[in-house]
């Protein structure tokens, strides 16, 4: 496989970011920089990686809040759905108590994405879904190491609906049409909590049942 992963819990909201890179090239992607972006740095660094992509599986603050920064800093693409775009600017009241806005960065996509697009990192593809339910615009982007769902699922839970744009049985659809369809073994790499793979959520996940 050409694709390695690296993933961090950033930010206090503990989420899941996740540097993917083409092992031959070193070419990568940031994806949901939700805090902590000197670090994220230091590690981009360190693995000598050229960012190319910073990608958002949505627009919720504590998945993007450092996406404007480090787009600055590397000169990356910036890779959304249009349907989240407006939840840039929007989210950032919910979580202002958390997040000090002193180094803060907005964030404006140069490439929205959508379902069947495909983004290049060297050599190694990304394949876009377009999941909602947890918000308009999720995304999901399948790898050969697995996919990245943001918080459409999570290992035994699934996405809130309760924030505007949010739908639980639109929720449901998307994993049950986009990602439990996926062979078993595939891994699910979500936005907070471990990893789990589709398997395990198709057979214990109380809300699929």
């Amino acid at each position: 496989m050409a694709l390695e992963l690296r993933p961090l819990t950033v930010g206090p909201l503990e989420t899941n970011c996740y540097l993917v890179w083409d092992r031959n090239t070193r070419s990568g992607a940031i994806i949901d920089p939700g805090g902590e972006a000197e670090r994220i740095v230091s590690e981009v660094r360190n693995l000598e990686l050229k960012i190319d992509w910073i990608l958002l599986t949505h627009g919720h603050a504590d998945h993007c809040f450092c996406a404007g920064e480090l787009a600055e800093q590397y000169g990356a693409r910036v890779g959304m759905h249009y349907a989240d775009v407006e939840l840039l600017d929007l989210s950032l009241e919910v979580v202002e108590p958390f997040y000090d806005f002193e180094q803060y960065r907005p964030v404006q996509p140069s490439d929205l994405l959508s379902e069947g697009d495909v983004v290049a990192i060297g050599t190694a593809e990304l394949m876009v879904r377009h999941t909602p339910g947890h918000s308009p615009g999720s995304l999901s982007y399948l790898t050969e190491v697995g996919v990245f769902c943001g918080d459409v699922i999570f290992a035994g839970s699934v996405g809130r609906t309760d924030l505007p744009g949010g739908s639980h049985a639109v929720l449901l659809e998307s994993i049950r049409s986009k990602l439990l369809v996926l062979p078993d073994s595939t891994v699910l790499y979500p936005g907070h909590g471990p990893a789990t793979t589709v398997e395990r959520e198709r057979r214990t996940n109380p809300y699929l049942r």
